[in-house]
């Protein structure tokens, strides 16, 4: 399996995977928007740059406030992670980082596991990023195995 550099990669091979877990408070994308468990603005696939109350959007809009925002995201991923990864492991890393953002990321023990290519600390650490004890648990457990699965497929 080929790995090459972060930004080798078009950010749009983590679309699929990442709009089946940023869905609105209907499912699908958000066409309307409201307000996030954080109190944010947010709208499409979780974008929420410029974001008021009262918008509408259609469906391929969502889609394409999505690759943008992905764009972005590959870039913070690629501050943040220094050796060469698989297409599989940049869509589960592209993934997390969209969920959480650079700012936690740059924190989390995850990213120095990431590049010291350990891959127990990696299977370790991952399932650790779910809001314990928040009612958004169960469904970021479900991601974060989602991710982790999908790191390690061959």
């Amino acid at each position: 399996m080929r790995k090459q550099n972060i930004m080798l990669y078009p950010p749009e091979l983590a679309t699929q995977f990442i709009s089946e877990f940023e869905q609105g408070p209907k499912g699908g994308p958000a066409l309307e928007s409201y307000k996030c468990p954080a109190g944010v603005w947010t709208i499409g696939f979780g974008h929420t740059k410029d974001v008021h109350a009262g918008e509408h959007i259609t469906r391929a809009e969502a889609f394409d406030l999505l690759d943008k925002d992905l764009i972005h995201t590959q870039e913070e991923l690629a501050a943040l992670v220094h050796v060469p990864v698989t297409e599989n492991q940049f869509i589960a890393l592209m993934s997390f980082v969209f969920n959480f953002g650079i700012t936690k990321c740059r924190r989390y023990t995850l990213f120095k596991m990431v590049n010291a290519e350990n891959e127990d600390g990696i299977r370790e650490w991952w399932p650790k990023y779910c809001n314990p004890g928040t009612a958004y648990e169960k469904g970021l457990r479900r991601r974060r195995y989602a991710e982790l699965e999908l790191f390690f497929r061959k």
